[in-house]
């Protein structure tokens, strides 16, 4: 039995639907529906029974799941193993991040590593949702949080703080607001609820009438230029000012949330030579970069 036909089978039913399955495995719908059918009539059985709310395995499904699980941790076994005993300089590493860190920070710190490690190729995954380095879906990680599972290394790098936040443009045309209060009468821009599980954030957006978030998106990046173009009030990092110098920060010394940044990695793997590279490297440069901005020169602000 063909084991890559096996962990598409895996990955289905632990994610529930074939849209969610094909995102983790990076291939398309289609694609994956295709596959799943095929290893169907291979096995001569139908493995999941398709209902609106998802896939939902059939006793025949029920039946195999237990047995590919245990093929499946005894790979990653092999691979961790192998990937320890690998102590050369070069080869590839997989790191993932969310966005801001990863489209501006991560590559303002690759030409010095590269300058010292040259044989080394960083693959960088930009992505808001949560990836499982024990399953190795990556190397290494820079995540916002403390890690809860298991078996993992990891190193707290720092903290930063995220406020309400508005363009002196938009300021100008709507006015400011004193306080929380005064939310129910401005625009808003809003955040996905997906990526952003924070209750004092959800609680300041609740001062907003839903009518009036107009804008939202899945993207930080995004979501902070259209702060930035004026097209309401909304969540923004104080390690943002930087880029966005005309965006005013609000209610400052009362509202605010506080995110630490974590470097994590298995760890099985936290003596392969290339991963403990990278791994030492971003401990200690974004460790700088975190307390060069730990106290920046912000824009007036109003508590």
């Amino acid at each position: 039995m063909d084991w890559n036909a096996l962990k598409i089978f895996l990955t289905i039913a632990e994610s529930g639907s074939l849209t969610a399955a094909a995102r983790k495995l990076k291939i398309s719908q289609p694609t994956l529906s295709r596959k799943l059918t095929n290893l169907e009539e291979s096995l001569d059985s139908q493995l999941f029974q398709r209902l609106p709310r998802g896939l939902v395995l059939t006793e025949a499904g029920e039946s195999i799941m237990h047995s590919v699980q245990q093929m499946g941790d005894q790979v990653l076994d092999v691979e961790k193993k192998l990937t320890g005993q690998n102590l050369r300089l070069e080869g590839n590493v997989l790191l993932t991040t969310t966005e801001y860190i990863g489209n501006f920070w991560i590559p303002e710190q690759m030409r010095g590593f590269r300058k010292l490690y040259p044989g080394i190729s960083v693959k960088l995954q930009v992505d808001m949702q949560v990836v499982n380095l024990v399953r190795r879906e990556a190397d290494i990680a820079v995540r916002l949080g403390r890690p809860e599972q298991p078996d993992l290394i990891a190193k707290k790098l720092g903290s930063f703080f995220s406020y309400l936040a508005a363009s002196k443009s938009y300021l100008e045309k709507y006015g400011t607001p004193k306080g929380p209060e005064d939310l129910k009468d401005h625009y808003a821009v809003g955040y996905n609820q997906d990526t952003v599980q924070n209750t004092a954030t959800q609680r300041l957006y609740s001062y907003f009438h839903r009518e009036n978030i107009l804008f939202s998106s899945n993207s930080l990046n995004t979501t902070y230029e259209a702060i930035n173009k004026g097209l309401g009030i909304g969540m923004m990092p104080d390690l943002a000012v930087e880029r966005y110098p005309d965006v005013q920060y609000l209610f400052m010394d009362k509202h605010h949330m506080e995110l630490e940044v974590w470097l994590v990695t298995h760890a099985d793997i936290q003596h392969n030579a290339r991963i403990r590279a990278l791994f030492d490297y971003l401990a200690d440069s974004l460790s700088r970069r975190l307390k060069k901005d730990n106290n920046p020169v912000r824009p007036t602000t109003i508590a």
